[in-house]
This record gives C-alpha cells, sequence and structure tokens, in this order.
C-alpha cells in the first residue's frame, strides 16, 4: 500500500514514515493567474499551466 500527501507541508518529511507528496507551485499559479489578469489574456482565451512535483519518500511502496 502506498500513501501520498498533498501540498507537502514541511511536517510531512519529519513524521516516523516520512509522506510521499505532490508540491503543487502555488506562487506559480497565483503569478500566472495575475498575468493573465492584469494583460487581459483571459479574455483573449490565454491559459497558463503549471506543472505539480512528486516528492517521493518513504510512505510508497512498488506495485505489486
Amino acid at each position: 500500500m502506498s500513501i501520498v500527501g498533498y501540498n507537502d507541508i514541511p511536517v510531512v518529511s519529519r513524521l516516523p514514515v516520512p509522506l510521499t507528496t505532490v508540491r503543487v507551485p502555488f506562487r506559480q499559479i497565483a503569478a500566472d493567474a495575475l498575468s493573465l489578469v492584469l494583460d487581459d489574456g483571459a479574455a483573449r482565451g490565454e491559459t497558463a499551466v503549471s506543472a505539480p512535483t512528486l516528492i517521493p519518500r518513504a510512505s510508497t511502496a512498488p506495485p505489486r
């Protein structure tokens, strides 16, 4: 069994079994959103994509 968290809060790396997590680039998402609003990009149908990062730790196991 594997357990994966979301948002990579600092405490998860210090748990007895460090939690694998997905880190979301919230600052980048906010900056892209602000840029789209200020530059009127949303009205032109522009989009922005920010990729999450998997942070593998001890809470995941290989597939069976």
